[in-house]
């Protein structure tokens, strides 16, 4: 066989292999981006009604806490998770912070602080499943300074805790 021949039909199924490949990575790339488009879309709806009932909890305003309140909320946010379908589209961040958020609610012992800083963190998280906030629009996992920004957000709601907790307890020095 002529080797001009061998070295042409060898060029064009490596060209062939290679734009199917690229074609394939192309095609997927297109889905995930139109699953993200799809998913933000959706979450944007639902996280908008969810944002709006945490209105009660904002640290503007003045809106009292009180068990009752606490206790409308919970009935809302179950509502809201399960009849409206809504908690499927929490990401894993989002639906810890809106557990926790429960938990609060549930352990209400009059002070709203605690409730308050669980709510704005929770907004925060619906915020970043969503792309507010200015970050990428389109991302599979979070990246090393996302995770970082988590974690500061975790600590800074730690510090409150304490900070409380220090307010609360008595002094060594009186």
């Amino acid at each position: 066989m002529n080797p001009e021949i061998l070295s042409a039909a060898i060029a064009g199924v490596v060209s062939l292999l290679v734009s199917s490949l690229i074609a394939a990575w192309m095609q997927r790339k297109k889905l995930i981006s139109d699953y993200d488009i799809a998913l933000r879309s959706e979450r944007l709806k639902e996280y908008r009604k969810l944002w709006e009932l945490t209105e009660l909890l904002g640290w503007y305003g003045n809106h009292a806490v009180t068990p009752e309140i606490a206790t409308k909320l919970l009935s809302d946010f179950d509502h809201w998770y399960f009849k409206n379908g809504g908690g499927l589209l929490l990401s894993d961040l989002s639906v810890f912070e809106f557990e926790a958020l429960l938990l609060a609610l549930k352990k209400y012992d009059g002070d709203s602080n605690k409730i308050r800083t669980q709510a704005t963190r929770l907004r925060a998280a619906l915020a970043y499943d969503i792309g507010g906030r200015n970050l990428p629009l389109l991302r599979r996992r979070p990246r090393a300074h996302e995770l970082e920004r988590n974690a500061r957000i975790r600590i800074a709601g730690q510090g409150i805790k304490q900070s409380e907790s220090a307010a609360n307890s008595p002094r060594a020095d009186e």
